[in-house]
C-alpha cells in the first residue's frame, strides 16, 4: 500500500475533480492529508492524501487484519 495518494488517485474515490481537491485542501476546507505550500525554488504545492482519511469521509470501514 502506498504511503499517500495524489489528488488524481483520490478523485476517483471521492467523486471530486483533482483541481477542486487541490483548491479545497489549500483553503483548509477538505482534510484529506497535507497541502504543502511552495518553498524556496519549488514553485508548486505538494499534496499528500491519506487513504485512511478518504475511508473515513466516505464511510468505508477497514477491518483489522491483526488477530
Amino acid at each position: 500500500m502506498k504511503a499517500y495518494l495524489s489528488p488524481e488517485e483520490a478523485s476517483s474515490q471521492i467523486g471530486i475533480c483533482p483541481r477542486e481537491i487541490r483548491k479545497l485542501m489549500r483553503l483548509g476546507q477538505l482534510d484529506l492529508g497535507l497541502a504543502i505550500p511552495p518553498t524556496g525554488k519549488k514553485k508548486h504545492w505538494t499534496f499528500r492524501i491519506y487513504q485512511g482519511k478518504i475511508d473515513k469521509i466516505i464511510g468505508r470501514t477497514v477491518e483489522n487484519e491483526c488477530v
